[in-house]
């Protein structure tokens, strides 16, 4: 037996699917077929039962796997440790973000690094959120801050945790009409108004729509960007309007590049800390703990 068929066999019992397993290990269904058949003839029993209603895990297919978890972060923190013997001190710990979220969370993450996270590096990757799902999902990053929306569109596999809600908000050009507003900014009333958007379905960009399909009328979109950086340079040159979390924009309203006014039906995310269900190695998932403990201070 070897790693990569016990990485595919814990995949079909959290997916209770072949097919699902494939799609998320992103290969060939007959590729972890082939596998997991190899492992149940080299161990000598069956690991799941095959029927109509699905892929259920075997009683020894279960204690079978529960181990095999177990000895495959055993595996990856003797990996940490090579590693460390062979003169290479720190782990690296890899973080997804989108772009509008570094002056939320950077500022967390870095006020004593060296003190909060000894001998780890942190490797920081700004994408748009379905990006960040697919770097999880390939397994290119150990982490990602993204916002919550529809459960549905969560990709098979990963989990996540909140750390914070944050208040959406109408960003505009401190000249704008809108920008002399004092109450909430009715959403309703906004038809006419050219909008600049993200990613529609999912993400902050999908509840931003469904801010809209709420009370059953289309925005105005004059163009869609996948990060939230973007979307405020356009806006602070006057090219249009946004919805954004209020927390992303917090800087430019400060410098008076942008104004940020409430609206009417309020509206807040939450951003959360999403990962896969396979365990990191053992410092790994100490590092990670921290940084979720640093995150939600």
């Amino acid at each position: 037996m070897d790693f990569r068929q016990l990485r595919y066999a814990l995949s079909v019992a959290r997916e209770r699917s072949f097919t699902k397993a494939a799609r998320r290990l992103n290969i060939s269904q007959s590729a972890v077929s082939e596998q997991v058949k190899l492992l149940e003839q080299e161990i000598g029993f069956e690991l799941f039962h095959r029927g109509s209603g699905g892929i259920e895990t075997t009683d020894r297919g279960r204690t079978f796997l529960y181990e095999s978890e177990r000895v495959m972060s055993d595996l990856l923190t003797l990996s940490d440790t090579a590693r460390r013997l062979r003169g290479a001190l720190q782990d690296t710990l890899t973080i997804g973000m989108g772009s509008g979220m570094a002056q939320i969370f950077i500022p967390r993450l870095f006020a004593d690094l060296k003190s909060n996270l000894p001998g780890v590096r942190l490797e920081i990757k700004t994408a748009p959120t379905s990006n960040i799902f697919n770097e999880l999902h390939e397994e290119r990053i150990d982490a990602g801050i993204a916002i919550e929306s529809d459960p549905d569109r969560l990709p098979a596999g990963l989990v996540f945790d909140r750390l914070i809600d944050a208040e959406m908000a109408l960003i505009a050009h401190p000249k704008h009409a809108l920008a002399r507003s004092k109450p909430p900014v009715d959403i309703g009333r906004l038809l006419a108004e050219p909008f600049i958007m993200s990613e529609l379905t999912v993400g902050y960009g999908q509840v931003v729509l469904s801010l809209f399909t709420d009370l059953g009328i289309k925005p105005n979109i004059l163009a869609v960007v996948d990060n939230i950086e973007t979307i405020k340079i356009i806006v602070q040159s006057e090219g249009g309007i946004a919805i954004v979390p209020r927390a992303c924009a917090e800087n430019e309203v400060a410098l008076g590049l942008l104004k940020a006014l409430a609206i009417a039906p309020a509206r807040n995310v939450a951003f959360s800390l999403f990962r896969r269900r396979e365990p990191l190695s053992r410092r790994k998932e100490a590092a990670l703990l921290k940084v979720r403990e640093l995150l939600k201070a």
